[in-house]
């Protein structure tokens, strides 16, 4: 560098800052990240920054060592988990520049646990530029490993994040750049469940000087990984900022056993049944029968007999996101203030994103529905109803209060809160499948399809008799779909809900256990139908349900259990139900309709929608009917056919009907 490019490196103001990049060139996502650093950097009147790229023989360290020279104040990595290693090792080891230079990263690459781990995946590109150049600062660990070879020889290596002996490392080993580039992380998990049949490695494993016995074992794991991609938790308790490192062993005994390792996952729970177990450790030994592969950060580095590993605490600076919220801190300054924020407390439940059954968690939840009395209570239940995902007022009261007596104390106080109630609020419970689209045994519609005017008939039955019409909550869906315990399922059933215009609502989901027959479903929906009236026994109900899979069912146990809050059962009609049943059915209570025109005259007739309400259903049904693309003309006409008269029907309602049909068939099934 001549005097000239130092000249120019050095004439900025003190409040200006240079910063400098070590990116990747080869991942696919970093010119857009270096893109949009420049941007950054521009925005705030910086200098360019200063970028070097790696290459095979130089990933990093000496680029670090350059930027330094050249009188940077701050570095971000550009790459993958493999870059992120490099640059952060290099810092740690720059003497005094380790205390005034940060790391920001911006991440690339295929797995990206780094930035998993602090909590920066998932964000928009320019959100996370944004940290790496000008986010808070905090320390952050590192581990260092020394590997032993079959002969003799020995490596050390930095650890950013993880590093591993066993099976994965193996994967990490077979997984090409090719099948990374296509498929991305799934890549790494297809060559795992390939290695699902294998022989065990034995390993004996010393923490913090204490000598283990041997054992057989698929793999280890040691490091800070907290989690992998789609959010499953890998190692919960691991951070990045408390001098350990976690330690996982996996070790199924039969191929059955994988699938207590995948429920563990899920869970976060780590114990026999799950064939995985953890430990913190400053200080880990790991030492293998036989040569077994190796990988640091999903870098394979061969072959070995021993492993060492070591934390060093507050190794380098990062930037990352200001410390996670105190959520626990935060409900109770709630709960204490002069004023109920029942919005903000309902928030600030969602948001604890490490809920677990723990009992000081327990009892926070308790107290937050203890602290509330009257329509605040019901206001607030109906807040966490309708939150943005799985971690809802069911999931606070019946899976992270695992205390039976902790859960009665809540159960009892809303009980008892309901009773005071002189105008129950009308709830919506709907199954999703043929009832709100078309898509098991309807052939009437397209695949796929929204029946037409069924939004509006949500909408019309959760305003003409709300004692609220904008309270929050009062539509749920109940579904036999499966609730996995990280909750991907439902959040998939809840993204396919979110741009249908719908009013706010829940999501009740079943187990695995319940897709095995209609008896089974039904006895999901009927258990989620018990849950829902313990949580909100204030409330009088109307069940939309369908004739395909088990609803009637539902409805008649519905009835049984609670004839006093069960204001109406609609079935809709996919399987030509006869004249006699329906008349059947009518006589016990559960009405089966064609349409939702049909649907809402019903409720009309029962004052449970009102003339206006039945308007809107009408009128939306009409607009939607012309938005479907037909199968064929003789779908079109019959299903047309249906609607139309229904329609009509709704369009002369200008006194209280009767029922809309005396119990004659509504349709014919197009050849």
């Amino acid at each position: 560098m001549d005097a000239g490019d130092a000249q120019e490196l050095t004439s900025w103001s003190p409040t200006e800052h240079l910063c400098g990049v070590v990116v990747h060139p080869l991942k696919a996502r970093s010119a857009d990240a270096l893109a949009a650093v420049r941007r950054a950097t521009r925005r705030r009147g910086w200098p360019e920054p200063v970028v070097l790229e790696t290459t095979r023989d130089s990933p990093g360290t000496d680029q670090v060592a350059e930027l330094l020279a050249r009188g940077v104040d701050r570095v971000v990595a550009v790459g993958g988990d493999g870059t992120v290693r490099e640059v952060a090792a290099a810092l740690s080891h720059s003497g005094a520049a380790v205390d005034r230079v940060a790391l920001g990263v911006v991440p690339t690459g295929t797995a990206n646990l780094w930035s998993r781990t602090i909590g920066l995946h998932g964000e928009a590109l320019d959100a996370v530029v944004e940290l790496a150049v000008d986010g808070p600062v905090r320390d952050s660990d590192l581990a260092w490993l020394t590997l032993t070879r079959a002969d003799g020889s020995t490596r050390s290596f930095d650890v950013a994040v993880v590093a591993g002996v066993g099976m994965d490392a193996e994967a990490f080993a077979t997984t090409g750049e090719r099948a990374k580039e296509r498929v991305g992380w799934a890549a790494y998990f297809a060559a795992l469940a390939r290695r699902a049949v294998g022989d065990p490695v034995t390993v004996r494993l010393g923490l913090d000087s204490r000598p283990g016995g041997p054992e057989p074992v698929r793999t280890v794991l040691v490091g800070n990984c907290r989690v992998l991609p789609l959010g499953l938790p890998l190692m919960p308790s691991a951070s990045m900022t408390d001098g350990r490192l976690d330690v996982l062993v996996v070790a199924p005994r039969t191929i059955v056993g994988w699938l207590g390792v995948a429920a563990g996952v899920l869970t976060r729970r780590r114990d026999r049944w799950t064939g995985m177990r953890t430990h913190r450790s400053r200080h880990v030994v790991i030492d293998v029968d036989e040569p077994t592969a190796v990988h640091v950060d999903g870098d394979p580095v061969g072959d070995a007999v021993r492993l060492e590993l070591g934390v060093r605490p507050g190794a380098v600076l990062v930037r990352s996101r200001a410390e996670p919220r105190d959520t626990e801190s935060e409900v109770r300054r709630l709960l204490d203030g002069p004023e109920r924020d029942l919005a903000a407390l309902a928030d600030a439940l969602h948001h604890g994103h490490s809920w677990s059954s723990d009992h000081a968690r327990e009892l926070l939840v308790r107290d937050a529905f203890l602290g509330l009395t009257g329509g605040d209570l019901t206001r607030f239940k109906s807040l966490l109803s309708a939150g943005p995902d799985h971690r809802d007022l069911e999931h606070l009261v019946f899976d992270v209060v695992q205390d039976e007596g902790v859960r009665a104390d809540i159960l009892d106080h809303v009980a008892a809160q309901a009773a005071l109630v002189k105008v129950p609020d009308l709830h919506v419970l709907s199954d999703i499948d043929d009832t709100l689209r078309c898509a098991l045994h309807d052939d009437r519609y397209p695949r796929g399809t929204v029946y037409p005017g069924v939004v509006a008939l949500y909408r019309a039955l959760d305003a003409g008799h709300a004692a609220d019409p904008e309270s929050p909550g009062d539509l749920t869906f109940v579904t036999a779909r499966p609730m996995d315990p990280a909750g991907l399922i439902e959040q998939h059933t809840r993204r396919g809900l979110r741009e249908l215009g719908l009013p706010p609502h829940s999501v009740l989901s079943g187990t695995f256990a319940g897709l095995r027959n209609h008896d089974s479903m039904a006895g999901a929906k009927i258990e989620n139908f018990r849950h829902f009236r313990a949580l909100m026994p204030e409330t009088q109900v109307v069940f939309v349900g369908d004739s395909g899979q088990g609803d009637v069912e539902v409805g008649r146990r519905m009835l049984a259990e609670d004839p006093d809050a069960v204001r109406l059962v609609l079935i809709h009609d996919v399987v030509d139900t006869p004249a006699r049943e329906r008349a059947a059915l009518r006589s016990e209570g559960i009405v089966v309709v064609d349409t939702p025109v049909g649907a809402a005259l019903e409720a009309y007739a029962v004052n449970l929608v009102s003339a206006a309400g039945l308007a809107s259903v009408a009128d939306a049904a009409e607009r939607d009917l012309a938005r479907i693309q037909w199968e064929s003309p003789e779908q079109a006409s019959a299903t047309t056919a249906l609607l139309e008269r229904d329609i009509a029907a709704a369009r002369e309602s200008h006194a209280p009907p009767g029922p809309a049909h005396d119990g004659a068939p509504r349709h014919r099934r197009h050849p």
